[in-house]
């Protein structure tokens, strides 16, 4: 009787062992993101996106790990240790940024990680560990200045912010891309605080130039120096290509992303996501649905598995369908040019076609381009890109 009851209690518990609920972790990510900063509310969305987008492609549980990106390089490996300590992670997401990305490479090498980075880029950074979704400099600014010739006028001036990014868009516009007589850089500035705007208003009176090309991204939603801009009446351009530009500002923009109702990955977007949409939000939701799809499918992931299931890839975006470049170095684009004006946004050009991406250097050789990015990121006290508006 007692080894009978012995033996019906052990073939419960196995019972119990074999049908207990697993809650195994089928998916862990990395994803990179300022938590702090006049871009810690931009990558606060862009990290909501990735969750969502993770939880809802993804067969599996799925676990987020959020890194600060404004961390210092050892302290960024130290927290990556941290995470891959507690098992294997199958790849990094975000970076709303290229300082994001200059910033987190060497830990990904560091780590054997790929980064699918769904901002803009420079193009500088050509590595096996990231993969570039969003547009490069070349991609989007020889059409935007050849636009801002012809429809808004050759007497440009250049607003950017004390970084090596701005310094290198300045170089390539006016050394590379202004070189007949009809068009030229009347006044240029790069702006790190507040105290800088009148005498850039100044210049702009002074020099009656016929349009404000701008890349001080980190300025678009600041309320003064927005209505001081407005008072001049000077034409603005934006080159921000990842950010919409904000209500009740009237400038002209480049994009990768502009709303087509007849798209109907804008209406999926928009039930899904429930965002306001722009290039990064778009690209984010890409990056975060090819991820979960390369997991289904193998179940693991390692980096060369996701590197042959992403690169080549076509997909139907709210902003027109992308190509991932098989040369590895980022994505064919359609690109757009369009103007906010009365809170109203006009379609103004369209390219007839995909873009491809043209890397930098460009025109130039590539040791000359090094050696002149070395001395603007040093310029810049460092910074590849301003992270948070007054801050160095």
């Amino acid at each position: 009787m007692k080894r009978t009851v012995v033996m019906t209690i052990l073939i419960l518990l196995v019972a119990s062992v074999w049908f207990w609920p697993r809650h195994e972790v089928g998916l862990r990510v990395i994803v990179m993101a300022a938590h702090s900063g006049s871009m810690g509310g931009r990558d606060a969305a862009m990290v909501e996106t990735l969750r969502r987008t993770l939880n809802r492609v993804t067969e599996s549980n799925v676990v987020v790990e959020v890194v600060d990106s404004l961390l210092s390089r050892d302290d960024m490996q130290m927290r990556f240790d941290e995470i891959l300590a507690k098992g294997p992670v199958a790849a990094v997401l975000g970076c709303g940024d290229s300082a994001c990305v200059r910033q987190v490479l060497p830990v990904l090498e560091q780590s054997d990680l790929v980064l699918l980075y769904p901002g803009s880029s420079e193009g500088l950074f050509k590595s096996r560990h990231v993969i570039h979704l969003g547009v490069v400099a070349n991609q989007y600014l020889f059409p935007a200045v050849s636009w801002v010739r012809q429809n808004l006028g050759g007497r440009i001036q250049f607003l950017g912010t004390e970084s090596a990014r701005s310094a290198m868009l300045l170089r390539l516009i006016s050394r590379q891309l202004l070189v007949t007589r009809d068009a030229q850089i009347v006044a240029s500035d790069f702006m790190s605080n507040i105290e800088q705007l009148p005498s850039i208003i100044d210049k702009i009176n002074f020099f009656e130039a016929d349009v404000l090309v701008m890349d001080a991204c980190e300025w678009m939603f600041d309320r003064q120096f927005n209505r001081e801009l407005s008072k001049t009446g000077v034409k603005i351009f934006s080159l921000c290509v990842d950010q919409s530009p904000p209500s009740g500002v009237d400038m002209y923009f480049i994009s990768h992303y502009f709303e087509n109702p007849h798209n109907h990955e804008i209406h999926r977007l928009k039930a899904d996501l429930r965002d306001d949409l722009d290039g990064l939000t778009i690209l984010s939701e890409l990056s975060a649905s090819w991820l979960g799809e390369a997991f289904n499918r193998g179940r693991t992931l390692d980096n060369r598995s996701l590197l042959e299931f992403v690169l080549g890839r076509n997909a139907l975006t709210a902003g027109g369908a992308i190509t991932v470049d098989h040369a590895f170095q980022g994505t064919w684009h359609t690109l757009y040019i369009a103007q906010v004006r009365n809170n109203e946004q006009q379609l103004l050009w369209i390219s007839n076609t995909a873009i491809r991406p043209v890397m930098f250097p460009g025109l130039e050789a590539p040791s000359d381009w090094l050696h002149n990015l070395t001395i603007y990121w040093r310029n810049a006290g460092g910074l590849w890109r301003a992270t948070s508006v007054g801050k160095h």
